[in-house]
């Protein structure tokens, strides 16, 4: 009987949830609201729910992996931080696996789609790259050597809050300045109503829609997030000359002419010039997902 494990992907909006074997055969997709503002035992329980409706029709379950969006303890049990959720020192991971009844395993976010991409995705052949996704926050997983980097804490490769601007705006994880603050999509729909481009209650995947469109003010915006995001990506690189980076997330899956100026201007911006290759993500809103389910199938030794 093939070994099936759950993977989800915990985000502020949205659980989904994918069932799969060890080999990335799909079962079956789930996505439901998060609920968030009711608080995280609601959440827990949106969790399992999600996870009975995977395995309604009486497949044994190996395991689960849960990506979630914040900054996790070395030993991947406690939630430091997860701005998305509200959530800020909860220990999360015993109380999935008694609700769920399986052994149940966590990881940030982005290292989940990081594990997705180097699975089934654009990462396939490449053992030393970065995934960034771009939407909400931004979010990056770093893998090395074929594996994930966690650091000595656990709290490896957060890009999103690499500090850029001292004196810049507050961001959520309390400082000034963040990568977030300048390239998010929350931070570019600001300057584009703060130049008229568009009004309240657009997406920032129409200020990049009027950008490719050649619209001079949504030009300057996207112009300007890129700059910042090609500063993280030209430090990103000089530390530790990546041979891939991809980009995610809803703004990094929007425009392939975004990635094409930005390649060129972190290029420029290196001391030492050489080809990087900065493309987009493949597996889109359906990496964590499948990268949590992987993550579970790691740590089971499949």
């Amino acid at each position: 009987m093939a070994q099936l494990v759950v993977g989800i992907d915990l985000g502020g909006s949205f659980i989904k949830g994918v069932l799969t074997d060890r080999l990335g055969k799909v079962r079956r997709w789930e996505r439901v609201p998060t609920e968030r503002e009711k608080g995280a035992e609601h959440v827990l329980n949106r969790v399992k729910s999600t996870v009975n409706t995977l395995t309604q029709g009486g497949e044994a379950l190996a395991a689960v992996g849960v990506g979630i969006p914040g900054m996790l303890d070395r030993d991947r049990e406690r939630v430091f931080l997860a701005p998305n959720l509200g959530w800020r020192d909860i220990n999360i991971r015993s109380e999935l696996r008694r609700l769920i009844g399986v052994p149940v395993f966590l990881d940030n976010d982005a290292n989940a789609a990081a594990l997705g991409e180097a699975w089934l995705g654009a990462a396939r052949h490449s053992s030393s790259f970065m995934l960034v996704t771009i939407g909400t926050g931004i979010g990056s997983g770093l893998v090395l050597g074929g594996e994930i980097y966690r650091g000595a804490n656990g709290l490896a490769a957060e890009l999103g809050h690499m500090g850029l601007l001292p004196q810049g705006t507050r961001c959520s994880c309390g400082q000034r300045g963040c990568l977030e603050t300048l390239v998010s999509a929350g931070a570019i729909l600001h300057e584009a109503r703060e130049a008229s481009v568009v009004q309240e209650g657009a997406e920032a995947r129409e200020v990049l829609e009027l950008a490719n469109s050649g619209n001079k003010e949504a030009v300057g915006v996207v112009a300007e997030a890129m700059e910042y995001l090609a500063l993280g990506l030209k430090n990103t690189i000089v530390l530790l000359d990546l041979e891939l980076i991809l980009i995610g997330g809803g703004v990094g899956d929007s425009s392939a002419g975004f990635i094409d100026m930005l390649r060129d201007r972190t290029i420029d911006l290196l001391p030492v010039k050489r080809e990087v290759k900065i493309k987009q993500a493949i597996l889109g809103n359906r990496a964590g997902a499948l990268g949590a389910a992987r993550l579970a199938l790691l740590e089971l030794g499949s």
